[in-house]
């Protein structure tokens, strides 16, 4: 979006009114799906950074709850519910921000909280295969280098928020980090 569209938006009374009543509907009822449909304004208004930063904390803030709920409940994220989606979302791109900063326990233990929370054999793998990199000593820059497909991404996929594509197969992949996914594995039955 070019400087004219977004003055466009900014200015345009139909559009400011349905912002409103957006940021309205969020405060009578938070939900993460709602949380991410109002970041994705500001992001494409380029609000305030402090805003936005704000939003996401809620954001955060709401998906640590809800994968608390969900470990406590033995539960699974089901993608197909728009607010379980954002939850998993939430922690998917915390993880990766940890993985950025170089916090690999970190964004390992959310990659593995993930793997495990998550009903849907595609993206739970991916989630393993994120883990086990960390473990076989990939940094982030080398992981979206060498490990990860990010071209030709379906955004109209839901769940293309998260990275399930690599230059392998998730099941080679899984195998050749076989000692990393077994200590992985252990880990996760203590939890149990």
């Amino acid at each position: 979006m070019n400087e004219q569209e977004i003055e466009k938006l900014k200015n345009d009374p139909e559009f400011q009114a349905n912002l409103k009543a957006l940021e309205e509907e969020i405060q009578k009822s938070p939900s993460i799906a709602k949380y991410y449909q109002l970041l994705d304004v500001y992001l494409a208004l380029q609000e305030d950074e402090g805003k936005i930063n704000e939003l996401f904390q809620k954001i955060l803030d709401a998906s640590f709850d809800a994968i608390s709920n969900k470990l406590a409940n033995k539960e699974k994220f089901d993608l197909s519910n728009p607010d379980e989606l954002g939850a998993a979302r939430g922690m998917y791109e915390y993880a990766i921000e940890r993985f950025s900063q170089n916090d690999l326990k970190g964004a390992q233990e959310i990659f593995l909280a993930l793997s495990h929370a998550i009903d849907d054999f595609e993206v739970s793998n991916a989630m393993m295969v994120h883990a086990a990199a960390i473990s076989k000593g990939y940094t982030f820059d080398d992981f979206f280098n060498k490990l990860a497909k990010i071209d030709d991404i379906d955004f109209s996929n839901p769940k293309a928020v998260f990275v399930t594509e690599f230059a392998q197969p998730v099941d080679i992949l899984l195998e050749m980090m076989n000692d990393e996914v077994e200590k992985l594995k252990e880990r996760l039955a203590k939890l149990k």
